[in-house]
């Protein structure tokens, strides 16, 4: 099978996982700024793999590389917005507890 029969969404998925796992380590570590940027890399990564598995998906049926590159694509855009929700409340929280503290 070439890269051009479907393993396009497939690729992006893993490229978005190795993405995630750099930035928890970078995390960790303490190289926050580095961190973002891979974490960006692997939204965009995900939203790629998602695209690209849904099209050659509907293209063949049978292809379990894209299938699999859509899932893990979708499964790691729901999870980003998942924590940039709970980011965005717990800023809130600190920013209304820094309020009334004041």
């Amino acid at each position: 099978m070439s890269f051009e029969d479907g393993m396009k969404g497939f690729t992006f998925g893993i490229i978005s996982l190795i993405c995630i796992g750099v930035n928890i380590i970078l995390t960790t570590v303490g190289l926050s700024t580095i961190a973002s940027i891979v974490s960006l890399a692997g939204l965009v990564t995900a939203i790629m793999a998602f695209v690209y598995g849904k099209k050659e998906y509907a293209a063949d049926p049978d292809n379990k590389k894209a299938k699999t590159g859509k899932t893990i694509g979708l499964v790691l855009i729901i999870i980003n917005i998942v924590f940039a929700v709970i980011a965005i409340v717990a800023m809130i929280a600190l920013f209304g507890l820094a309020a009334s503290l004041s």
